[in-house]
């Protein structure tokens, strides 16, 4: 049976989100692996309401703050290709024709690639993404790194093709918020320690698919699968293959809150609970292979 989450645990993840507030660290390398920390985005501009309704030679930048990081100009097809290292979790992607000039924020990943196609209205005017899709290579992260993303208007999916999804230890951060997250192919899908944290929250579906523990966490770590603040359809999946959903060890503390269905499924436990550590499944439904 799962224990809910006492004061003092509550405490802990308190301290810890209030640390990473105060300091605003950035961490230099997530993406667990290469040390490729260069970010494509992929676009098409599939449609220009107004000025001539010409999709071919936009020019299309990303700026961070007032600098232009890179840029590309779009095709016949309206298709445009951009690859920069980010310095910062927001961007500023620009699309010039010959008599506009139209910009909004966008959320951004190091290690990531990015499909963003859009419809360019001179008339309102806006920007209108019709499809946002981040793939997201492993994040491994240690010491202070932090990895932020905040867009529900975007799919956030990593495939680890057999290697840990997310591993955060040493009081680093991942805090993720997005139309819909998926962790499939993964060893683990979220292993975290030393103060490591870790935040999924989406308005629609959150998917953790893996082969050994769906989620991992022990000392003074601590995780929380949710919905987003203004959630429509969110449901909550936890699967681990061989061995349990959700294992909890030490002092850590694992938070997980659905709008709607939530399964946690493993093949031993859906959840092992040692040490000091508490579970919160709220209303989730928990299977157990029992092997």
């Amino acid at each position: 049976m799962a224990r809910i989450l006492n004061p003092n645990t509550f405490l802990i993840i308190l301290l810890i989100a209030t640390s990473y507030m105060a300091t605003g660290i950035t961490g230099c390398d997530s993406s667990g692996g290469g040390g490729n920390n260069k970010t494509t985005i992929r676009g098409t501009v599939e449609q220009v309401i107004g000025s001539g309704g010409q999709v071919s030679d936009i020019r299309v930048s990303i700026f961070e703050g007032n600098k232009r990081r890179s840029s590309d100009r779009t095709n016949n097809s309206g298709d445009f290709r951009i690859t920069y290292t980010p310095d910062d979790d927001i961007a500023r992607i620009e699309f010039e024709g010959d008599d506009y000039i139209l910009s909004r924020n966008i959320s951004v990943t190091r290690s990531s690639d990015v499909q963003l196609n859009e419809i360019i209205n001179t008339i309102t005017p806006e920007i209108i993404f019709t499809e946002w899709t981040v793939d997201q290579r492993r994040l491994t992260l240690s010491s202070f790194d932090e990895v932020i993303f905040n867009s529900t208007e975007a799919v956030f999916q990593i495939n680890a093709k057999g290697k840990n999804c997310i591993r955060a230890k040493g009081d680093s951060r991942v805090d993720i918020t997005a139309l819909s997250i998926s962790l499939i192919n993964c060893s683990e899908g979220i292993t975290t320690s030393s103060f490591g944290f870790v935040s999924l929250q989406a308005d629609e579906d959150i998917n953790i698919d893996s082969k050994k523990d769906g989620i991992s966490s022990q000392d003074n770590s601590s995780v929380t699968i949710s919905m987003a603040l203004n959630s429509l359809a969110n449901n909550i999946f936890i699967t681990s293959e061989n061995q349990n959903g959700i294992r909890s060890a030490g002092n850590s503390a694992v938070l997980v809150d659905p709008q709607f269905n939530c399964t946690i499924t493993g093949d031993k436990d859906a959840v092992r609970i040692s040490g000091n550590s508490t579970v919160d499944t709220k209303t989730c439904t928990l299977v157990s292979g029992g092997n």
